[in-house]
This record gives structure tokens, C-alpha cells and sequence, in this order.
């Protein structure tokens, strides 16, 4: 089965907060990340551009040091001779240099021959002294390279080259790198931003997704247990904080087990599908929706109501489900079962108040389904006495304490003599009292423990008739459960137990009823047949309050008819009870069945039983159920026969 996203409202602001939060979060970094990136490209530009300064003016000092002696030796002669235009004329052709400002001529006593300058209005030292660069070859500034070659002829010096060469045309290269590396240091900067936050765009769809399937139910679409923890737990924090109330209706369809199975799984998600759509139909804004699982749903509302309008409420939920489902061309009828609880009236926190809600759903159940009812605290106390009941059954089924059969005694119809007894459990536990036999199968069968009781019960009881046996033959009849009978192996059991405790097959009746018969038919057939051909005798019980088929019942290797009291009681004054045990006389009868009648308590009913035909008779008028040793004490007092 597959999920979507739940469509409620929105989950208040403390759910809110940490998912609001991390995205700003997670673009703060993102943008930290691209910051510290550009600046470190920044910084690796400036470092490039300093070493291509550094390199560049190193360059340019080489050149002019070459250049320098070229011209130094090209005025030597003019220099040696003290021709000053001719110098002059020399120097001119710099002016194809652009970085030359200007070039001065001094002779051996450091007064100036000849001068060039790019610019007519420069100014010109007129001693090499007063240029600054007496003993000095170079000196490199920020923004002129000053030179000075002494000029020889025949390795005597006859003066000296000082010029000039500005810095501008480095600087200006260096400024076109420096702009062209930042330009390209910004586009890789973002592109790399641009896939960045492509990236982070994808991781965060990929989330949301993700965030998506986590939270959502596949069939329904709407939250699954995870955003049910989650709303939940928010919406009390919520309520404990504003001093509100929060409701929680626990939703559970009933029968839907059958409908998935009859129909097919494709059928059950449309179904559930369909009972989504309905729940959205009647719900608040505010209220959450949640499948938990299975045909189980919970609906999460924001208290503002008062107890009146909750249980309308709720009574509006169990009413959407009154029209009939279509599913694969079928009509389909479903009800639901629907329990309430609130926070902080009947739960203190978020476990409580599930557990109660949970509690409130299982009681509309056992009190017949198709309705909502409130928890309240008396509530628990069932839940906390079914648990008591189940952990002690489970112990007394290891050592037996507490545990016995009391025997009803079965009266031939005709001459009152004992034709066999009924085994009835009966427990007596020291803290819980006499547990009602009813109240503990009804927990064994929710537990699992019908199975090893019911085993219990019909070893026992066989046990027991053995001993009745010495003053003639005498049946016990006992009563099986469904599972008992769906256990693969129960007729090896069965047999094991007639053969350990020494009981003769025929003097077993085992009953049954006709809700177990029905649910185990197919299954169940080939054991009953089995049991038959061992001599064990098959009976109906409660026949009349069931859903028989009477195909299966013609089948079945049935030898007696049981008729349930219900129908005993109101005998022989009530005409419609007259009417079904004649058709149920005549019935078993037609069929070669024998007929029991239980529940019989008075003379007149005994009387109309025996003459309508019934075989054996069953009830308070003749005994009430007994411990076994006061039974076989009645046995010695009684008339008995085989029926």
C-alpha cells in the first residue's frame, strides 16, 4: 500500500519552527560558503597580481639596464670629444620609448652636456650630484626607474647616462590583468554559485520527497503513524502551553477483515480510499487525519468545543459511514467503530491519551459496534482487570490452582434417569474472586489461551468420567472452541487424551456451536468425519441462535440437537417459542438426530418438552451444576442409563 501527503491543516508553530528554521539555516551556510570561496579567489588574485608586479618590474629594470648600456656606449665617442649636439641627437631618437621621460648627459666632472626629455617644460638637475644619483647605478621608485651608466671609451670613464622611465605602462598592465582575473574569478564564482544552488534546490526537493513519503500513507494520502507521533505530540505541547484541550478519535472499521478478503486487497485500498475521502468530508481545517495502519484511522482535533458538541461530533463521524460503498461493481456496507479521549481531562500525555482512546474504540466494539463512545476512567479498570485475568489464567494453566469442572447433570426425557453431564468450567482465583467462566473464555480467546484451556477442560473432564465408569457407562459432554477445532493437531490430541486417561471414545460428546461449525466448515469437515468414525459422539450446541446451513447440517456426522434455552424459557406460553422447537423437534428427528433441551426450570416446561418428542432434558428444575466429587456422590443415589 502506498502514501501521500496528509491533507489537514497546518501543524502549529512549535512543529513548525525547526523545519522553518532549517532552510534559512541551510542558506546562510550556502551563502558563508560562496562568500569564503570568493574570498579566496580575491586573495589569490591580489597574490597573482602582486608576483606579476614584482615580476614585471624586475623585467623592466633588466630592460632598462640593457637598454642604458646600449646607449652609454653609443655617446661614448660624442661624450669622450665633449660634442654636446651630437649628444643631443643621440638621445633623441628615445623618444621612440615610451616609458622614457627623460635622459641626462654629465661629464667627468658631473656637469651636464646634454639632455632629453619627453616633456619640453621638465626640469633637468644640472650636476649628476644634484639628480641624486651620485654613486648610486639605480633607484627604483613607485612611479619613476632612474638609471645612472657611466660612459667609457678604452675602460676610462668619460661621464655618465642618468634617464628616467616611468612606471605607468606596468601599472597600467597590471590593472588590465588584475580586472581581466577579477572578471573571470566573478564568473567561475557564479557558475559556481549557480550549481550550487541548483544542487541545494535538488537536495531540497529530494527532502521534501523524502519528507513526503515519511509522513504520508500511501493509499489514503493521508499521515501515516509517523506524522500521527509527530502532529500529536505537537498539538499537546500546544495545548499544554496555551492551556487548551486536544480530542483524539481512534477509528476502527468493522469487518473489514472479511470485506479485504472476500474481495481482494486492490478492493480494500479503494475501500480505505474511499472512507479517507469520507472522514475529509466532515472534519475541520484544524483536525488532522491519520491512518495508522491496517483499517484503523485517528483523527486529532483542537479542543473548542464543549462535551455535547464532541460527542455530536463523533456521532458525525460514525453517521458518514451510513451510506453504502461502491467498490469493483459492488455495494458495500461498512460501519465503524470509533472511541474518544481528551488531553488533559483523560490523559496526561501523549501514551495515556492514545491508550485511552484506544480502550473507549474496543469498548464500542463489545458493546456492538457502528458507534463512538467517551472514555472514562472506569474504562481502564476493565482494561487493568482483562489483564489481570489474563496474566492469572496464564499461570493457572501451568499448575492447574484454581481451575475446575462443575458437571450439570443430562436427564433421559422419559424415565428421569442420568444419562450423562455437562462439563462447565469454573475458576476461583485468591485475588480476583470467582471469575465469571464467560468473562475468562471471552479472554482466552482475545489471548490466545482457548487452545491449551480448552485442552485442559477435556482432559479433565475425561479424566473425571473415567472414574464414574465402575457403576455403568455414562457420557460427559464438552465443549470446544473454533481455534480448538481449526488446531491441526486435534484429533491426535483428542485421541491421546481418551487413550491417557482411559475413557471409552463413544462416552466423549463433544459440542459445538454453530458459529464454530459455520467458521470452520471446510476445514473443520474431514476432522468431524475422523472423530465420528472414532466412536466420539458430534453435538449442536445453542442449535436456533446461529446461522446453520442446513446443506452442511444434512453433511455433517451430527448425532444431537441441543435447543437453546432462549427459546426453553418462555414455554410453553409463548407461541412463536412453541413454534421453533417444534420446527427444530421435527427438524433434528427427520434428520435421525437425538434432542437435547437446556435451560428447563420448570415442571410445565419439562412437560411440553417431553411431549413435543425431546429426548434428554437439561436444567435447574433437576440439578445445577456441580463439583465432581458431589456428582459422582449423585450418581450414587440416582438412576442411570446410556442415552
Amino acid at each position: 500500500m502506498t502514501k501521500k501527503m496528509p491533507s489537514h491543516g497546518p501543524a502549529p508553530s512549535p512543529a513548525q519552527g525547526p523545519d522553518a528554521e532549517q532552510p534559512r539555516l541551510s542558506s546562510r551556510l550556502v551563502a558563508t560558503g560562496i562568500l569564503a570561496a570568493g574570498l579566496a579567489l580575491l586573495t589569490v588574485v591580489l597574490a597573482l597580481t602582486g608576483l606579476d608586479y614584482w615580476s614585471t618590474r624586475q623585467s623592466m629594470l633588466q630592460d632598462s639596464r640593457v637598454e642604458a648600456a646600449i646607449v652609454a656606449d653609443n655617446i661614448s665617442a660624442a661624450v669622450m670629444f665633449r660634442d654636446a649636439n651630437t649628444v643631443s641627437e643621440m638621445l633623441a631618437a628615445l623618444k621612440s620609448s615610451p616609458m622614457v621621460l627623460a635622459a641626462d648627459v654629465y661629464d667627468r666632472q658631473g656637469l651636464r652636456l646634454a639632455d632629453y626629455a619627453r616633456d619640453p617644460e621638465a626640469q633637468h638637475p644640472d650636476t649628476l650630484s644634484a639628480a641624486g644619483m651620485e654613486g648610486v647605478a639605480e633607484r627604483a621608485g613607485l612611479r619613476v626607474l632612474e638609471i645612472a651608466r657611466p660612459v667609457e671609451v678604452g675602460g676610462t670613464a668619460w661621464g655618465t647616462l642618468y634617464f628616467r622611465k616611468s612606471m605607468s605602462a606596468v601599472y597600467t598592465r597590471l590593472a588590465i590583468r588584475f580586472i581581466s582575473a577579477l572578471l573571470i574569478a566573478l564568473c567561475v564564482m557564479a557558475l559556481a554559485a549557480a550549481m550550487v544552488l541548483r544542487s541545494q534546490a535538488a537536495v531540497r526537493n529530494a527532502e521534501n520527497r523524502l519528507h513526503a513519503l515519511a509522513h504520508t500513507d500511501a493509499v489514503t494520502g493521508t499521515g501515516n503513524r509517523h506524522a500521527f507521533n509527530e502532529r500529536l505530540a505537537a498539538e499537546i505541547e500546544r495545548a499544554r502551553s496555551l492551556g487548551s484541550r486536544v480530542a483524539l478519535v481512534y477509528i476502527d472499521l468493522d469487518n473489514f477483515k472479511t470485506l479485504n478478503d472476500t474481495f481482494g486487497h486492490a478492493a480494500g485500498d479503494g475501500l480505505l480510499r474511499q472512507v479517507a475521502r469520507r472522514l475529509q468530508s466532515v472534519v475541520r481545517g484544524t483536525d488532522t487525519i491519520s491512518r495508522l495502519g491496517g483499517d484503523e484511522f485517528a483523527l486529532i482535533l483542537r479542543l473548542d468545543m464543549d462535551d455535547t458538541a464532541l460527542n455530536s461530533y463523533g456521532q458525525r463521524i460514525v453517521g458518514v459511514f451510513r451510506p453504502t460503498f461502491t467498490e469493483v461493481g459492488q455495494q458495500v456496507t461498512v460501519t465503524c467503530s470509533a472511541g474518544i479521549a481528551t488531553f488533559p481531562d483523560d490523559a496526561a500525555d501523549m501514551d495515556s491519551l492514545v491508550s485511552n482512546a484506544d480502550t473507549a474504540m474496543y469498548r464500542a466494539k463489545d458493546m456492538g459496534k457502528n458507534r463512538c463512545v467517551r472514555f472514562d476512567a472506569s474504562m481502564n479498570q476493565a482494561v487493568v482487570r482483562r489483564q489481570a485475568i489474563e496474566h492469572a489464567l496464564r499461570a493457572a494453566l501451568q499448575t492447574s490452582e484454581g481451575l475446575a469442572l462443575h458437571y450439570q447433570p443430562l436427564y433421559a426425557a422419559t424415565d428421569k434417569a442420568v444419562v450423562g453431564a455437562e462439563a462447565l468450567l469454573r475458576w476461583t482465583h485468591a485475588e480476583l474472586g470467582n471469575v465469571p467462566p464467560l468473562e475468562a473464555v471471552m479472554v482466552a480467546e482475545d489471548c490466545g489461551l482457548i487452545v491449551p484451556l480448552g485442552y485442559w477442560v477435556m482432559r479433565t473432564a475425561c479424566r473425571d468420567a473415567a472414574r464414574w465408569q465402575a457403576g455403568g457407562p455414562l457420557r460427559v459432554s464438552v465443549n470446544i472452541s473454533a481455534r480448538q477445532l481449526g488446531d491441526p493437531q486435534f484429533l491426535e490430541r483428542v485421541m491421546d487424551i481418551l487413550r491417557e486417561e482411559g475413557l471409552p471414545a463413544h462416552l466423549l460428546e463433544i459440542e459445538l456451536t454453530e458459529t464454530v461449525l459455520m467458521d470452520n466448515m471446510e476445514a473443520g469437515a474431514h476432522t468431524l468425519h475422523r472423530l465420528s468414525q472414532l466412536g466420539i459422539h458430534l453435538a449442536i450446541d445453542d442449535f436456533g441462535t446461529g446461522y446453520s446451513s442446513l446443506a452442511y447440517l444434512r453433511q455433517l456426522p451430527m448425532r444431537r440437537l441441543k435447543i437453546d434455552r432462549s427459546f426453553v424459557k418462555d414455554l410453553p406460553g409463548h407461541e412463536h417459542s412453541r413454534t421453533i422447537v417444534n420446527a427444530i423437534v421435527a427438524l433434528a428427528h427427520g434428520l435421525g438426530l437425538h434432542i437435547t433441551a437446556e435451560g428447563v426450570e420448570t415442571p410445565e416446561q419439562a412437560d411440553y418438552l417431553v411431549r413435543q418428542g425431546c429426548d434428554v432434558l437439561q436444567g435447574y428444575l433437576f440439578a445445577k451444576p456441580m463439583p465432581g466429587q458431589q456428582f459422582q456422590a449423585l450418581l450414587a443415589d440416582a438412576p442411570r442409563r446410556a442415552a
